[in-house]
């Protein structure tokens, strides 16, 4: 039998049977590796930040022994993914994101803030696991199955509901305050914005733009436009309640 103590985050993953229970005695009725097991309690390995027993840290591929007690801990917030870690030695350029399409909404919200967000509904899960292991990109989702692929290092399973929760949840758990730059991204296709010159785009102007608004930004990838418009405002209130709140 093997002993598996969760902390308080990860024990709410678990199957309901197992949530108001201290530890987990697991039955080894084979081989299989610490990541096998905690999958097949549902939780996904990018949920977990660390294992250890007493004082030592264990990989994913440790296989455990009848008897033993393992401790597994949740992601702190404030993580930094540019930082090695014993089960995430390689680490993350910069925090980047790869959106599934169930926590689609978040990709906007994400832009929003000027943080980098890809995100391609057309894509199969497989597709999505592969371009975001490929690209160094943190995989955010409610599907577990999708975050349990093997190429998947970063990832995170969302726990909040409503798009601006989970924009709020994403910020804090990366610590992404100091990162948000406001509308430096394309809402569109996530691209950095460029100021242009007004009389470079007047033509693509309405009438009440053109006259009242002289600061402009061109996506360089899909050729949008962006001014302080009215809804700039309001986006600007958007992200000001999120992040002071994150």
């Amino acid at each position: 039998m093997l002993t598996l103590h969760f902390d308080g985050a990860l024990q709410q993953l678990l199957p309901r049977k197992y949530r108001s229970k201290e530890r987990v005695d697991y039955p080894l009725a084979r081989r299989a590796s610490i990541k096998d097991i905690i999958e097949s309690l549902h939780i996904p390995h990018t949920e977990v930040w660390a294992m250890t027993v007493g004082d030592k840290e264990l990989s994913f591929s440790h296989v455990p022994g009848a008897g033993e007690k393992i401790s597994l801990h949740t992601f702190p917030n404030g993580v930094d993914v540019t930082q090695p870690t014993f089960l995430r030695p390689t680490p993350l350029p910069e925090a980047a994101f790869s959106v599934d399409i169930n926590v689609g909404r978040l990709a906007r919200l994400l832009r929003m803030a000027g943080l980098d967000a890809w995100y391609d509904p057309q894509l199969t899960e497989k597709e999505l696991a592969d371009q975001s292991a490929a690209h160094g990109r943190i995989l955010l989702s409610r599907n577990r199955d999708l975050l349990q692929r093997k190429c998947i290092t970063w990832g995170r399973l969302v726990r909040a509901e409503m798009p601006e929760q989970q924009l709020t949840e994403i910020i804090s758990l990366y610590g992404l305050h100091r990162h948000i730059a406001p509308f430096s991204r394309c809402l569109e296709c996530n691209a950095l914005l460029q100021s242009v010159d007004k009389s470079a785009i007047v033509d693509r102007l309405e009438p009440l733009t053109r006259k009242y608004y002289h600061r402009f930004k061109r996506c360089p990838g899909c050729d949008r436009i962006y001014w302080q418009g009215s809804h700039h405002h309001r986006m600007q209130k958007i992200i000001t309640r999120l992040t002071t709140h994150a």
